[in-house]
């Protein structure tokens, strides 16, 4: 804490809030005052502007007393005075001379003079190619962000949880009089934020999910990929009769050695589809055919080419064995056997069985019907164009594409406004006719952030702000008493892409009429050192490196932030690091999934 500023007698405290353009420094500032000021202190702030900015307008009187060449004019009413000073060819004041206008206050926030004396807190809410202020300006003490992967020494602070930044603030002033303020402010995942772990949201998904029991007898080609809804069983023996397994020579194994190894041939051939069955002569070999009905009496084939054939007889090998080559009637399943049970996903090989047991159709859980949204006054459609401060819509088609993926039906519900009503009716109008309402954007704790209120409203909120990375502001719940699940996923893109695949493929599974599936790990090793803070649930994009002695290491894909998209491009899978986990060196192993599992091709 540095010590109370003296201007003319006056003490009061000075902080500054500074940042690249376009990252929410004034909404912070005046987020910042109204907390503190109900909180009973006596604020004042600086607000450092452009050089072309004028608080007074042409015509106004006083304008005209300035044009005439007042050096100072006062514009005073009953509510407000306000003193304007006319540089003309001075330079500039610093800030410490500014100050000294002030009345006797607790605390002067600054926006703006970076390269003030006075303490700071830098505001990023997205990455400058120029880098980070804190590496480049004095006194930057922390960092205010929504962004969850900054690699700093400072604390870093929830710009969504203002109370935590106002106690922040005034735990470095000193200012802490008229407040109690929280401890451990400088990690936005610690107790003191109230996040919930990822398998207590895992453990509400399970309690509250269900199948949606609309399903439907489908063509065998239709099936693909969906979830069974009743168990299928065989019409009949598969196969239906023994048959001979390669093309060669039906015999009794007993007749070779009595006949030292050569049997004469019989006239009749063993044909696949032949309607007769044929009888095995005593001491003789017939022709067969791979499918044919295995002829009666014999129990042995042999392939034709381990086999010489002259005039009329069959020489073979000693070495032959017993009982090869044919397959017993029902030896794969039995008439009345379950061969595909209720709840497994349909593959290409289960179509198979399905076709070979007699069965044209499946009855198969239909798609899991999704609503899917964007949230955000600054979010854009493809195609159009960019205002000063708006975004592309990344999410709402990657996450269509990926639910699609995963054999969904998805309703495409477009951009809606970060407006209460807008969210309110669009939410509850898509509860009435889908199974899980799926959004990006607007869950967090921000002044414009709707969905959790919405949801609250609505239904039930289940489980919000996650100790997760990435993806704290993930938010679940029900809707229509129940029956309608909700997933509010965060805004940037690569928390979006991870959440989804962590906490919407199972959900997507149960409601699907499959079974709940965390997905499917396995160990791989880490082929570098990673940072880990304990108390939160992470994944790590990487990507599998085959060493020159064949062996695979872990690499991590791109630079980690969540709205870096080539970090998923560049990935082929995430690793999975667990609450209690700390630092990792390389070598060390760790679970990997791999992408391939939620249909992704690698």
């Amino acid at each position: 804490m540095r010590p109370l500023l003296n201007y003319s007698d006056k003490l009061m405290q000075v902080f500054g809030i500074v940042g690249w353009k376009d990252n929410g420094k004034t909404t912070l500032v005046e987020r910042l005052i109204s907390n503190l000021t109900k909180r009973g202190y006596q604020v004042a702030s600086v607000k450092h502007a452009h050089h072309d900015v004028d608080l007074d307008q042409p015509g106004r009187d006083s304008y005209r007393h300035r044009a005439a060449g007042a050096r100072q004019t006062m514009l005073a009413t009953g509510n407000r005075w306000a003193l304007m000073h006319e540089y003309g060819n001075q330079t500039e004041a610093p800030v410490e001379q500014l100050l000294e206008q002030f009345a006797p206050c607790d605390l002067v926030i600054i926006e703006g003079y970076k390269q003030g004396p006075h303490d700071k807190l830098e505001v990023v809410r997205q990455l400058n190619k120029r880098g980070l202020l804190l590496n480049q300006v004095p006194n930057v003490q922390a960092i205010a962000t929504d962004l969850e992967d900054l690699d700093v020494s400072v604390p870093i602070l929830d710009i969504n949880n203002i109370d935590q930044v106002a106690d922040w603030v005034l735990l470095q002033t000193g200012l802490t009089g008229k407040s109690q303020p929280n401890s451990n402010l400088n990690d936005c995942y610690s107790p003191t934020q109230n996040l919930v772990s990822a398998q207590a949201v895992w453990d509400a998904m399970r309690s509250h999910a269900h199948p949606h029991r609309r399903q439907k007898t489908l063509d065998l080609d239709a099936c693909h990929n969906l979830f069974l809804a009743e168990d299928v069983t065989s019409h009949f023996d598969s196969p239906r009769f023994s048959n001979v397994a390669v093309d060669g020579w039906a015999l009794r194994y007993d007749d070779l050695a009595k006949h030292n190894y050569c049997l004469p041939v019989m006239q009749n051939e063993a044909n696949a589809g032949a309607d007769c069955d044929i009888t095995l002569q005593s001491g003789f070999c017939i022709r067969a055919f791979t499918g044919a009905r295995m002829p009666t009496g014999a129990d042995t084939v042999v392939m034709q080419e381990d086999v010489q054939l002259k005039q009329g007889k069959v020489y073979f090998q000693q070495a032959t064995k017993s009982g090869i080559n044919w397959r017993s009637r029902g030896e794969d399943v039995r008439q009345g056997e379950i061969i595909l049970s209720k709840g497994q996903r349909v593959r290409p090989q289960d179509i198979g069985l399905a076709a070979a047991t007699g069965h044209a159709q499946l009855p198969v859980s239909l798609p899991v019907r999704i609503a899917l949204f964007s949230t955000g006054d600054e979010v854009q459609e493809i195609g159009t164009a960019l205002s000063e401060n708006g975004i592309y819509d990344v999410n709402r088609h990657l996450l269509k594409a990926l639910y699609r993926g995963l054999h969904c039906q998805v309703t495409d519900l477009g951009i809606l406004a970060d407006d209460y009503d807008c969210l309110y009716q669009a939410i509850d109008q898509a509860s009435q006719s889908h199974d899980l309402i799926i959004t990006s954007g607007g869950a967090s704790t921000g002044n414009h952030d709707h969905i959790a209120a919405v949801l609250a409203a609505l239904g039930e909120v289940h489980a919000w702000r996650v100790a997760i990375k990435p993806g704290r502001p993930l938010a679940f719940g029900t809707l229509n008493q129940g029956q309608t699940l909700f997933l509010g996923l965060p805004g940037n893109p690569v928390a979006a892409n991870v959440c989804s695949l962590m906490f919407g493929t199972p959900l997507i599974s149960v409601l699907g009429g499959g079974p709940w599936q965390h997905p499917k790990q396995h160990a791989q090793r880490l082929g570098f050192d990673l940072k880990k803070k304990p108390g939160r649930r992470e994944w790590v994009r990487v990507y599998q490196e085959i060493q020159n002695d064949g062996s695979v290491l872990l690499q991590r894909s791109a630079s980690h932030g969540s709205g870096i998209l080539t970090s998923m491009t560049k990935a082929d899978g995430l690793v999975e690091l667990a609450e209690d986990t700390g630092n990792l060196s390389k070598g060390t192993l760790v679970n990997y999934l791999p992408f391939n599992q939620f249909s992704i091709s690698q």
